[in-house]
């Protein structure tokens, strides 16, 4: 029953656009709003029609900001008008339509929630007006994405960065650094033809090809081939000048590393900082020989933030001044190596802006970062953190690092909210997220998100300092190759990030102290979820299986897998190494479980997500366990392999007459190991 004091929308509603033709992005989303229209309405009865109207009018509507529109209703509730002047205020307004009306959620995709069907919605008339974001420049960079970038949809893996780029634009995002390295180029376009605004890697200054690629023969020194580096700036400003791009200048080196470590002439902070002020300078007029008043960046990365506190750097006027945060959340420098300075990575309060924010949700620095997993603080530290950064006038460009979005939904959606409001209640946050994906049981689930925090490994001194699931297989991997290249004497120095200096013995146990303390808690919360799943097929219940178990699952394996390692290796060091042998077995078990649960999915969608999973590498972690299962073999079973199956699976009887060394050939290590744990 439909009323006449409403505007109605249904399946026969009409779309229309009046504005400058040509605009892909305009384009694009009415395609968009058409799919979702046809996938939430039934065939009507109504004979009431209804057009939405779309209006880009630059010239008229100079009273609205950047990216804002608004909606009117006409007399006879025929028609809806949704006005903008600039192309991304119309896509916000399609999307803003898709999402309040249709009820189509920003993470329908990545969330697998689709709309209900209906057969009719009635919109209450109220003109509306958007309102504008805290943050003018915000978005995603899409980072390490080792997995959506060999993983398909449809047969096609365009179809996934389309998914990336709507979802983004759903989380009211308006920029995009549109994947690294190689990657960037090959979806730039894709990002630039759905409105988005373009900026770039750190390590990829104006978005160019990398120089060591492109002149493999050369060393990458800019004092050495200055013409070359600047003709690759130059094709890459001519490539992107039509484009909305925030040009991030810059120099740091071939790779996510500082220029000197390859040209040792650069000895000093003094020579490294009037290097790169005269680099950003020639960059910038380059920049501006093609576009007026260009929009530029520069990232206070890592090294690049000492020098620019120590006064030795001098940028352009006007260029955005992004600070980076540890990879943890934490606004200070980030840690490299056992390099761990802490700079705070915030602007005095009178200092000349503008300024933006370089943020994580994923990480990957090959020591205890979050990859798989969620980022291992929480959203009321997140809120912090943004909050306090805002008070010292951060809020002009924010990129957030999401990584392969999925295991991140509920960082992208809590900073969706910051970037848009400028805060977040986070128990508001966590109540509103529980109840739109898990209705069924949001109660658990709230209680669950709650402990999963609460059991995350404090591994340092620092709130931030809180482990994701590369502290586990990481920390086993470095601390196998010591056992076996040391014969277990030497430390691992590449484990000083976190033990300190100490023999290796003691770093064993140091993060054997770690994961004890930590794991009943993980295999409490996993078993309460394993419940709440059960053998259910409810939406719900794929949900928290796809998005919640598998985390807390990676983290419980992880976490035991550690610690049965330590124990393996504190066997090892009593040369009792058939303990050490089904210890390390113990291990092993723990992670082929992480590796099942990661190829196991609850719908053909999602069949080889983790297939790439490189950076991680669970599987890698497995192979290196099984290494030391075969060492540990080797010395207390070698050189016949005969012995521990002589002993403890032959009878006495057979065991004392010894006519033949045996009988049947050796066993193989799984076989061996199931019988003995037998």
């Amino acid at each position: 029953m439909t009323t006449s004091q409403s505007f109605i929308f249904n399946k026969p509603t009409k779309f229309e656009y009046l504005g400058p033709p040509d605009l892909k992005g305009v384009e694009h989303f009415l395609q968009v709003l058409m799919r979702d229209r046809n996938k939430v309405f039934q065939e009507s009865s109504s004979i009431i029609k209804t057009t939405v109207l779309f209006v880009l009018d630059e010239q008229n509507h100079k009273e609205l900001y950047a990216e804002q529109y608004t909606i009117q209703f006409s007399e006879d509730l025929t028609e809806m008008k949704v006005t903008a002047a600039d192309e991304l205020g119309i896509i916000f307004g399609i999307l803003h339509i898709s999402e309040s009306y249709l009820g189509v959620d920003q993470f329908w995709f990545w969330n697998d929630c689709e709309p209900s069907c209906k057969e009719v919605v009635e919109i209450t008339p109220v003109p509306f007006l958007s309102e504008i974001p805290k943050v003018r420049y915000r978005g995603w960079f899409v980072n390490d994405e080792v997995l959506i970038s060999m993983w398909n949809y449809k047969d096609s893996n365009e179809v996934v960065w389309e998914m990336v780029f709507e979802a983004l634009l759903r989380c009211k995002g308006n920029m995009v650094i549109p994947g690294t390295d190689i990657e960037n180029p090959v979806y730039k376009k894709l990002a630039t033809s759905m409105g988005l605004w373009v900026t770039h890697h750190h390590a990829e200054p104006l978005g160019a090809q990398m120089f060591a690629r492109v002149f493999p023969d050369k060393r990458a020194s800019y004092i050495e081939h200055k013409d070359l580096f600047q003709q690759l700036w130059k094709d890459a400003i001519l490539e992107q000048k039509d484009a909305k791009i925030v040009w991030n200048i810059g120099f740091r080196g071939q790779g996510d590393r500082p220029f000197w470590i390859d040209d040792p002439t650069f000895d000093t902070d003094e020579k490294r900082g009037a290097l790169i002020s005269q680099i950003m300078r020639d960059q910038y007029e380059m920049i501006a020989e093609y576009q007026k008043d260009p929009i530029c960046c520069v990232n206070l990365y890592g090294e690049i933030t000492e020098l620019y506190k120590e006064g030795l750097l001098e940028l352009p006027d006007g260029v955005i001044k992004i600070w980076a945060d540890s990879g943890y959340g934490k606004m200070v420098t980030r840690r490299q190596g056992t390099h761990n300075p802490r700079v705070p990575s915030l602007p005095t309060k009178n200092e000349e802006g503008p300024h933006g924010i370089y943020y994580h949700v994923t990480f990957y620095d090959l020591q205890a970062s979050n990859h798989l997993t969620m980022l291992p603080n929480t959203t009321t530290f997140v809120n912090d953190e943004l909050v306090e950064a805002f008070e010292h006038e951060m809020n002009e460009f924010l990129i957030v690092n999401c990584g392969n979005i999925r295991p991140h939904l509920y960082f992208l959606d809590a900073i969706s909210d910051i970037w848009t409001h400028g805060e977040l209640n986070s128990e508001e946050f966590l109540n509103r997220f529980v109840s739109k994906y898990y209705p069924s049981f949001p109660g658990e689930m709230k209680d669950y998100m709650t402990d999963y925090f609460d059991a995350i490994i404090q591994y340092g001194v620092f709130d931030d300092e809180r482990a994701g699931e590369q502290f586990y297989h990481f920390t086993i991997r470095k601390l196998a190759k010591q056992w076996i290249s040391s014969l277990g004497k030497e430390s691992a120095p590449n484990l000083f990030w976190a033990t300190g200096e100490m023999n290796l013995e003691n770093q064993f146990n140091w993060f054997k102290t770690k994961v004890e303390e930590k794991l009943p808690e993980w295999e409490r919360l996993l078993e309460n979820v394993k419940a709440l799943v059960g053998e259910g097929n409810h939406i719900d219940q794929k949900r928290v299986h796809d998005q919640f178990l598998i985390q807390v699952q990676i983290h419980k394996n992880g976490c035991k897998a550690l610690l049965s390692f330590s124990h393996a290796f504190e066997k090892f060091q009593r040369e009792e190494f058939l303990d050490a042998f089904l210890l390390v077995d113990d291990a092993m078990e723990e992670i082929k479980e992480t590796v099942e649960m990661m190829e196991r999915t609850t719908s053909q969608k999602w069949d080889g997500f983790y297939h790439n999973d490189c950076l991680t590498n669970v599987s890698l972690t497995f192979y290196t366990l099984e290494t030391i299962r075969r060492y540990l073999r080797m010395l207390g079973d070698g050189p016949s392999f005969y012995e521990w199956e002589k002993r403890y699976l032959t009878s006495v009887a057979e065991s004392s007459v010894v006519l033949l060394t045996n009988k049947t050939k050796q066993l193989m290590d799984d076989e061996l190991v199931q019988r003995l744990k037998v």
